[in-house]
């Protein structure tokens, strides 16, 4: 009995572990682009990066994932690709569906009269819609980063109202009620106690049974993404027939992820109580 809630025990953590990584919202920081080559490659790339570290120190990891330049080069197929197409980007929406976003920003850098300006806009991915932005000018780089600091902490904030995302219950959070020693147990100690185990491990087995199908509903989502980025923006019908099946898919598999928690932690509360 003792190695059977063990077992169910590690099952919970892992899958829970895995339905709490795969629920994030997925942030791109796309290369800071200069047209008139007013600054240097390595400003270009340290802007980039302050914009990138605001985004990871304003939101939430267990609902967001910055990513990486190494994540968005892997999406682009190499260092000098994801520098020409970005670029060559017409919509910075678009650009975000290419790495597989769920949000995309970028910073401009342009000039006006004799001072240099930045403009840093964010897009949901999904709508297209541009969530927010803010513009300033600058006389060196340093006052270009304290612009930085000023305005894009409240810029990614907008992410945490525009957020759909589903927070999946932690193995800790998993608040199900022991279940309550029925009178029998007291006149029939071995026949319930043996009820109860059975009862226990068809938990695990159901609970365990609904987070694989959790998982293999997640690889299905996969696959439904992948479809939904190579559809044409301007194909409306099409591009919202695809995100509503993305967006389906999501909730089938954070409910199986859910339910399969709850079950397995049931399950393991019966061990433990009987």
């Amino acid at each position: 009995m003792r190695g059977s809630g063990v077992l169910s025990v590690i099952l919970l953590m892992f899958f829970a572990f895995a339905a709490y990584g795969q629920v994030q919202e997925r942030v791109a920081i796309i290369n800071t682009l200069d047209d008139r080559d007013s600054i240097g490659f390595s400003e270009l790339t340290y802007l980039t990066d302050r914009l990138r570290e605001t985004a990871v120190n304003v939101l939430p990891a267990d609902r967001f994932g910055v990513m990486t330049t190494e994540s968005i080069v892997a999406f682009l197929g190499s260092m000098e690709n994801t520098v020409k197409v970005c670029k060559e980007a017409s919509c910075l929406a678009e650009l975000g569906r290419k790495v597989s976003a769920d949000y995309v920003a970028q910073g401009r850098i342009g000039r006006f009269n004799e001072d240099l300006t930045i403009k840093v806009e964010l897009y949901n991915v999904a709508t297209g819609n541009l969530m927010g932005s803010f513009t300033g000018y600058f006389k060196d780089i340093y006052s270009l980063l304290a612009l930085i600091d000023e305005k894009a902490p409240d810029l990614f904030k907008k992410m945490l109202v525009e957020s759909k995302a589903i927070e999946v219950e932690k193995p800790e959070l998993a608040k199900v009620e022991p279940v309550p020693a029925k009178p029998e147990v007291v006149v029939v100690e071995k026949p319930v106690t043996k009820t109860s185990f059975l009862v226990a491990v068809g938990l695990d087995f159901v609970g365990a049974g609904l987070l694989v199908a959790g998982y293999l509903k997640d690889k299905d989502l996969n696959d439904a993404y992948d479809k939904y980025s190579g559809v044409p923006v301007d194909d409306r019908p099409t591009f919202d027939k695809a995100w509503d099946k993305v967006e389906s898919g999501k909730t089938q598999r954070n409910v199986f992820y859910i339910l399969g928690g709850v079950l397995l932690a049931s399950g393991i509360e019966m061990h433990i109580w009987f």
